[in-house]
């Protein structure tokens, strides 16, 4: 008797054991023509990757990539397939329909911190765009033209824009405040915040031509097959509570937000 009650005590011990580990979860930062690479942001990654573990009550074990590469992070989305992605609205809209992915929140982006972002094109001061016809905008992020006219400038209906890949923003912009250029250039709300901080004489040469409509921040997303109800629901608990929590704010500020707020749809 006394043995087979060691057994299943034994037997108990293993199925509580198995019901306490961390669930891992691959998370993919997934920003094209974003900054840097996945080396050097995977110090951050690790910190936001433990954070988000913590506040979960060890119920997650996350591991975290990042990709700017679009073609790399596509392949990496159809053959490491992750659990949940971080993603640039503009790539929501062109690729989330076609994964069948929901949204289960959205970041805080700074500089607002409100859920919302904002584009700017910027230029010598005083310029204007022209009424209509093709125009080349600059941008290091590979934007869906349509995107650009349907989400962020809907007076650019009239207009034909390309993008033109930007290797060298500041370069770009202090040829453009010197006057050395007249080129248009694309940047986001946390960029053309600090550039304007600046205290260099080019920046006093820059105007913005045009703002964009305030849009969504970035959403996170779950792939549909990979994360049960359960666990869903868990981490985007988690990514709530992350915001909230003071010792992940230096990691979080660091990847630009705030925090993250439930979501099901972009506002």
């Amino acid at each position: 008797m006394k043995k087979i009650e060691k057994i299943l005590l034994g037997l108990l011990f293993v199925f509580v054991s198995a019901a306490a580990q961390a669930a891992p979860v691959k998370i993919l930062f997934f920003y094209p023509g974003g900054e840097g690479s996945q080396e050097a942001a995977q110090p951050l990654l690790d910190g936001f990757a433990e954070a988000l573990k913590k506040v979960s009550g060890g119920k997650l074990e996350p591991s975290v990539t990042y990709m700017a590469d679009k073609a790399a992070g596509l392949e990496f989305i159809k053959t490491q397939k992750p659990a949940v992605a971080v993603l640039s609205l503009d790539t929501y809209y062109q690729y989330a329909p076609t994964w069948g992915a929901t949204m289960i929140a959205k970041t805080l982006q700074l500089p607002s911190g409100d859920g919302s972002d904002q584009y700017f094109l910027i230029g010598k001061k005083g310029a204007v765009l022209p009424a209509s016809g093709a125009i080349t905008l600059s941008s290091r992020r590979p934007l869906d033209p349509n995107f650009l006219t349907g989400k962020l400038f809907p007076q650019f209906k009239t207009l034909t824009p390309t993008i033109q890949t930007l290797r060298n923003p500041i370069g770009a912009l202090r040829a453009v405040g010197s006057g050395e250029k007249s080129d248009f250039i694309l940047l986001d709300q946390f960029e053309w915040a600090n550039v304007s901080r600046l205290k260099a004489a080019w920046v006093a040469g820059l105007g913005v031509v045009a703002e964009s409509q305030k849009i969504s921040s970035a959403p996170v997303i779950a792939f549909p097959g990979v994360l049960n109800a359960e666990l869903s629901t868990v981490l985007q608990q988690a990514l709530v509570k992350i915001g909230q929590d003071a010792s992940a704010q230096p990691t979080l500020q660091e990847l630009r937000m705030k925090g993250f707020k439930a979501a099901t749809s972009p506002d």
